[in-house]
């Protein structure tokens, strides 16, 4: 099955027009996300500010920033400080290499649904920020212009607990630290969320992997190969099997201590042991990303092509074809009419059957049916007829559901999402 995306090259020194663009088009997915265990289970907004002042105080004069530009809506400023959020599980190789040139490469295996398919360039300070955007600031990897590269991957141990969310970690560390050993000297006091491995290369060729997670120090290795379990044996052999952890691990490994350069790595990462093609189930590469740090540059990879940002480059775009041999650059743009709403509702494949392909009843009489059914059990005195309202709820609950997946599955989820008036991500999260 193909599967396409528009990627997203901005530049925004500070938030701006730009960042509130992608706030309009993701929030109602990440509100979902953010909520779906309930407004209690989230730390209050005090709390949650208390926490971001107390460990990443360089990042609050921009979370202010973010939050004015939400309109001070409380929810999204809970979010933004990203303490405690819900779990979150990207799979992702890591391979850190010092020479003949330090390089930081990575895939980034995940569901697309779930990608903000956005590289952002930020100076929110001192230093300029390029990477892979993600809870619209924090970064699945990145660069700063000392040429400091990190990235992130799921480090295979279950639970979570006090802390913040990997994605920002990121970001904090590259907004604060010029190589790796400040940087690691940085995250010992930084708590996280769930358990993850961040792989950190630097301008002088250094290079580590940080095993980091709730309640516990940083666990510092020089292994270059980083994948979705704790060294070389998993803690938890079955989530391992399932992602062939150790699999990617050994393949990656033998390239590095037999090419030991960019390119061999990187086409190993693309190759058939290392690259997932399990979209479906929020599994699959969509990218391999190569940080340059000498060059101060990140090339994206892909089989159908690749597309290279710097420090220095403009706002464009760029077409991605999953699984298919085409992927075409688009001109630099301002963005302006696309990087809206529209980006996340994608366009309808089809109109939808007139019909019900199962009963073969015209959808009109059967909704006016139910609803002349539903209308007479609520006027009712009876108490079965309540009980059967209850019942009915919970059954169009099930309902909805099964017919999402349905029409995901004959059209998209941005079908799905655009009926419902919601975004994708929201869409996937609520019937996937």
């Amino acid at each position: 099955m193909r599967h396409a995306f528009t990627f997203y090259g901005t530049v925004e020194d500070r938030p701006g027009p730009r960042w509130r663009a992608l706030f309009d088009a993701v929030w109602p997915g990440y509100r979902a996300w953010y909520l779906r265990d309930g407004d209690a289970a989230r730390p209050d907004l005090a709390t949650a500010e208390r926490k971001l002042r107390l460990h990443m105080p360089e990042l609050v004069p921009t979370w202010e920033r973010l939050v004015e530009l939400t309109g001070h809506d409380e929810t999204a400023a809970r979010m933004l400080t990203l303490w405690n959020p819900p779990r979150f599980l990207p799979g992702c190789s890591q391979v850190a290499l010092q020479a003949p040139e330090p390089a930081l490469l990575r895939n980034y295996d995940y569901g697309l649904e779930l990608f903000e398919q956005v590289h952002s360039s930020t100076r929110f300070e001192r230093r300029r920020v390029i990477g892979t955007s993600d809870c619209l600031w924090g970064l699945l990897d990145g660069m700063n212009d000392d040429g400091l590269a990190i990235s992130l991957a799921f480090g295979g141990r279950p639970g979570d607990g006090d802390g913040f969310a990997a994605p920002l970690v990121v970001r904090y560390l590259l907004e604060v630290s010029s190589d790796v050993e400040e940087a690691v000297r940085r995250l010992a006091t930084i708590p996280v969320s769930m358990f993850y491995n961040l792989t950190m290369v630097d301008a002088g060729g250094s290079s580590v992997t940080a095993y980091v997670g709730p309640g516990m120090r940083p666990e510092v290795h020089e292994d270059p190969v980083a994948t979705n379990h704790r060294g070389r044996t998993p803690e938890y052999p079955d989530h391992a099997r399932r992602f062939r952890s150790v699999e990617r691990q050994e393949v990656l490994t033998d390239v590095v201590e037999r090419d030991g350069d960019v390119a061999s790595v990187a086409e190993a990462m693309l190759g058939p042991e290392v690259f997932s093609h399990d979209y479906d189930g929020a599994f699959g590469t969509l990218y391999t990303a190569v940080y340059r740090p000498l060059l101060g540059e990140v090339e994206y990879r892909w089989h159908s092509g690749s597309w290279t940002r710097s420090m220095t480059s403009t706002e464009e775009t760029y077409i991605v074809t999953l699984d298919d041999d085409a992927a075409t650059p688009a001109q630099p743009s301002d963005l302006g009419d696309t990087y809206g709403t529209r980006w996340y509702a994608g366009e309808p494949s089809a109109e939808p059957p007139a019909e019900s392909p199962g009963a073969g009843v015209p959808v009109a009489e059967a909704q006016a049916a139910a609803r002349r059914a539903v209308r007479d059990l609520s006027l009712s005195s009876d108490p079965a007829a309540f009980s059967a309202l209850l019942a009915l709820s919970a059954e169009v609950g099930e309902a909805l559901g099964t017919s999402a997946r349905t029409l995901a599955e004959q059209n998209s989820w941005a079908r799905v999402a655009e009926i419902a008036a919601v975004s994708r991500q929201a869409a996937w999260h609520r019937w996937r």
